[in-house]
């Protein structure tokens, strides 16, 4: 099994038939994410998140250097996602392609900042900031040269990858079958302890859900995770459920604290509801979010009201 190391850990490991999991820093924790790179007649790296070092040593083993690479694929627009296929992209001027829907928020960081929905926000500032200092090179333009389409299979010789469109966590989300349905990369249906994460304007909680179910009808039999540094090939049925049902338990919690008088956004926000707890005030922004994305779907569905002024009522199921 062909792998490398860094500082004494595995940075890269086979987990099929022309497919190797390339692993971020930091144990794949945000800032960083998996890679999946796809070694065949063309020479493919899924996300291009995981740090360059990482990336260029996955490469190495396998004799490859960055100049080889033919293509990259991104499964979404995220920072930790898209990383540095730029950079890539003008060392290699390799393809570099994803859903239609990305289009925006992978090219610019303009386009970025507004699927975030963060522009004015009151901690905008110290986001732009955190980003300019620790990831410089996610707020550059961003070359895409072409675009994938949800369940055609991208050819990459003797094998191929395919995109499963899977929005909820953003609009653009895309899962992928490797070689197949058997094994899914499922980026950020990361099956993490945190649970599902939908704190963005292009968000959905409801898709999400959609998405999930949709990942559990296909029935895969190894799956990798974009913040898991092990894939996963136990017990997967079970793990998806349990990721799922997070969504129900913060449903539950938000109307258990609203009954009890944390009837507003930012009374919910402050307790924190959804994160365990906030490293950073600008964390609170994407707090907001996922409890703005719960309340409409609740809502929707009559167990939640909302005054003109903000106040939040839970309410009897009809």
């Amino acid at each position: 099994m062909a792998e490398s190391k860094m500082n004494d850990k595995v940075v890269m490991t086979k987990i099929a038939d022309h497919f190797y999991l390339i692993r971020g820093d930091n144990r794949s924790r945000f800032p960083e994410a998996n890679c999946v790179l796809v070694d065949d007649e063309i020479l493919t790296l899924i996300d291009a998140g995981a740090s360059l070092n990482n990336i260029k040593q996955g490469l190495a083993v396998l004799d490859y250097a960055i100049e080889d690479l033919d293509r990259i694929v991104l499964s979404h627009f995220h920072i930790d996602h898209k990383g540095y296929a730029n950079h890539i992209h003008e060392i290699t001027n390799c393809e570099v392609i994803c859903h239609k829907l990305a289009d925006k928020g992978v090219q610019t960081f303009e386009g970025m900042v507004n699927y975030y929905g963060i522009d004015g926000h009151r901690f905008y500032e110290d986001w732009a900031r955190f980003l300019k200092q620790r990831l410089p090179h996610v707020t550059r333009e961003y070359n895409v040269t072409g675009h994938f389409t949800d369940d055609t299979p991208i050819n990459c010789g003797e094998t191929q990858i395919i995109p499963l469109h899977t929005p909820g966590h953003t609009i653009d989300h895309t899962c992928f079958g490797l070689g197949g349905y058997e094994k899914l990369m499922l980026v950020d249906i990361d099956l993490t302890g945190f649970g599902p994460w939908y704190g963005n304007e292009v968000s959905d909680v409801d898709e999400f859900r959609a998405s999930i179910r949709r990942i559990r009808r296909i029935k895969p039999k190894m799956v990798v995770s974009g913040h898991l540094q092990k894939p996963i090939s136990k017990n997967i049925e079970h793990k998806l459920k349990l990721y799922l049902n997070k969504i129900d338990e913060r449903d539950n919690e938000i109307l258990r604290l609203v009954s009890k008088g944390y009837d507003t956004v930012q009374k919910l926000a402050n307790r924190p509801t959804i994160y365990p707890r906030i490293p950073r005030d600008l964390f609170l922004v994407f707090e907001e979010f996922m409890l703005q994305k719960h309340i409409e779907s609740l809502k929707a569905k009559g167990l939640l009201s909302r005054s003109e002024e903000g106040t939040l009522r839970a309410e009897s199921p009809q």
